[in-house]
């Protein structure tokens, strides 16, 4: 171990003497100029796991392997430091010694690090770990100094928004980087907790991308700190990108917006199919369908609570005989012009005028009694004729019409029972007029179930009333 000099080494002794030197809990060490122990204390001798008489003037670098280098970078200066790893296999530990020229010599310091670079390294990896995570969920932390409205963030908020570390400078106000319009937003949630009546903040903005988009940020925070007079001095919080989730919200709120369209065009179009079913395509007259479902509805109505209805069934004269001598074109325009004749004279929130099929047309009056409705066949037929439309195949001369009537009030049920029956009824009366010689109104003035009686109405006299 080299020369030794023993009665230069003195462990009880320090430079400066006395048991301060000796029980300090730093390992304390003096060389003189040939890097010799002259005096060390007790802590230091624990460390190097050496005893008094091994140590007695003796070189260092045999107990503390690498601190030779140390000594030899020294030369370009008065004091330097270095960790030494000690100990056996499995047990490993690390000094650090701290060395400072003197005139005639070293002094040295040496102490355990081992523990305190575990905790180093422990919160190195767990600071690591940290940052990977808020990296990979596009997250960062922020601390709000609410009293001085000054705010500091982890540079994660950078990486979020596509920048390098060094490329955006830190902004400390809180809210400039936020999207103008959604300042008010943050603001607004911070209202409250400035009130002191909340600890907890939420709020979701947007911040401006490198790409020159805006992301979506959602912060949430509590208030970690107080003033002395109980005012919100400090507050803790995170932020995330939710770009994607918003994205995904828009989506789906386009997908629904798109799926109510669809519906709505659905019932719209299910609406016009429903009503051309009953419209006929030729007079835009309801057509049979329609008639059906009016008629049981009126016949209801009228059993429940109006007290009358009736009922016209109406026919073109000898059309069969116009079609063949106009042809069917002609006849389509002529069967048109008697429905627009017929809807026109017809009360138009009370009556509804219908094609019943071919030539043939049918009306249901409600609300009315016998003699009104008898009027209203006369303006009918009148205003049919008043279209003046040629028919040599006629009698007559000109397109006229049968209509045949029938009155169901309320007080009836035994007789009419159905709505067919009272459609029976009004086609006896229908052909009854065309008996009598056509261009006629007749009406059913008895009902009886099996039997109807019938009387011819001239256009200049009033109708027997029906029972």
């Amino acid at each position: 171990m080299g020369e030794r000099q023993i009665g230069a080494f003195d462990p009880g002794s320090a430079p400066t003497g006395g048991s301060a030197y000796e029980h300090a809990p730093v390992g304390l060490c003096t060389l003189d100029g040939h890097r010799r122990i002259l005096s060390c204390n007790r802590r230091f001798r624990e460390l190097i796991g050496a005893t008094d008489a091994d140590l007695a003037g003796g070189p260092l670098a045999d107990w503390l392997p690498g601190a030779g280098t140390l000594f030899d970078r020294l030369a370009a200066g008065t004091s330097g430091e270095a960790d030494l790893a000690v100990g056996r296999p499995g047990e490993p530990r690390v000094l650090r010694l701290s060395a400072t020229r003197l005139e005639a010599g070293l002094s040295l310091a040496l102490s355990d690090v081992t523990a305190a670079l575990d905790e180093q390294e422990t919160l190195r990896q767990a600071v690591e770990r940290s940052s990977f995570a808020l990296e990979s969920a596009g997250q960062w932390v922020w601390d709000y100094d609410i009293v001085e409205n000054r705010v500091w963030r982890s540079q994660q908020w950078k990486r979020a928004l596509g920048y390098a570390p060094d490329e955006l400078a830190d902004q400390d106000e809180p809210w400039r980087i936020v999207h103008p319009s959604d300042r008010k937003i943050a603001q607004a949630a911070m209202a409250p907790i400035l009130a002191g009546t909340r600890r907890d903040f939420e709020a979701t903005y947007r911040l401006r991308h490198k790409d020159g988009g805006w992301r979506f940020i959602l912060s949430r925070g509590k208030v970690i700190a107080h003033t002395p007079d109980g005012r919100p001095a400090r507050m803790l919080a995170t932020s995330v990108d939710i770009t994607p989730q918003k994205e995904v919200e828009r989506e789906l709120e386009a997908t629904i917006r798109q799926r109510r369209q669809l519906e709505h065009d659905l019932i719209s179009a299910n609406r016009r199919l429903q009503l051309l079913a009953e419209i006929d395509s030729l007079t835009e007259l309801p057509n049979r369908r329609k008639f059906d479902k009016c008629l049981e509805r009126e016949f209801r109505r009228t059993r429940r609570e109006r007290p009358s209805l009736v009922l016209s069934m109406l026919d073109v004269d000898y059309f069969k005989s116009f079609n063949d001598l106009y042809g069917h074109q002609a006849g389509d325009d002529c069967l048109r012009a008697v429905a627009e004749a017929l809807q026109q004279v017809g009360r138009p929130t009370r009556d509804i005028v219908t094609r019943y099929g071919g030539e043939e047309f049918a009306a249901i009056l409600v609300d009315i009694d016998l003699d009104e409705a008898i009027a209203v066949a006369r303006r009918m037929a009148e205003a049919v004729e008043r279209l003046a439309i040629p028919h040599s195949g006629s009698p007559f001369g000109r397109v006229t019409i049968c209509i045949g009537l029938t009155l169901f009030r309320f007080g009836q049920q035994r007789r009419l029972r159905t709505p067919d029956q009272l459609v029976q009824a009004a086609d006896r009366a229908l052909y009854a007029a065309k008996e009598a010689g056509r261009d006629r109104i007749a009406v059913a003035t008895r009902l009886e179930e099996g039997r109807v009686e019938t009387r011819i109405v001239g256009r200049d006299t009033e109708a027997a009333p029906a029972d």
